[in-house]
């Protein structure tokens, strides 16, 4: 597992199977943060990877957060997972799966060993020759 990096709004980590992990700290997000957070996974991987985002302390995040998350996203993540609540579902809105059908494989779950499930067939290994 590669050393955490603390953004203004997330922990940012690769564990050793090669997933991504950005784990919500509580603090509101902004496109500002969005940026920030993104840019810490970027120096972690050099490809699009898949990426758990643990949502279960976000405080949910505004219409400026959701551009730049949009925007973003397709530089760092290849599929991603979004960890939250079971109460917090339904706040999501068409959101998830408007980005499952139009940009990377991405779904909801309530427990993270179902979430890892869905990203681990995403993983994919890189010859030493393509980096």
């Amino acid at each position: 597992m590669s050393e955490a990096i603390e953004s203004t709004a997330a922990s940012v980590f690769m564990d050793d199977r090669g997933l991504l992990h950005i784990v919500s700290n509580g603090t509101p997000s902004t496109k500002t943060t969005v940026r920030e957070t993104f840019g810490a996974a970027r120096t972690l991987t050099e490809h699009p990877v898949p990426t758990l985002f643990d949502a279960r302390r976000w405080p949910v995040g505004g219409s400026d957060f959701w551009v730049a998350f949009i925007d973003v996203l397709p530089s760092v993540v290849s599929a991603g997972a979004i960890l939250i609540e079971p109460d917090e579902v339904a706040g999501l809105g068409g959101f998830p799966r408007a980005v499952n059908r139009l940009m990377v494989p991405f779904e909801v779950f309530t427990e993270e060993d179902e979430a890892i499930a869905f990203l681990v067939p995403f993983i994919r290994s890189v010859d030493p020759e393509e980096e």
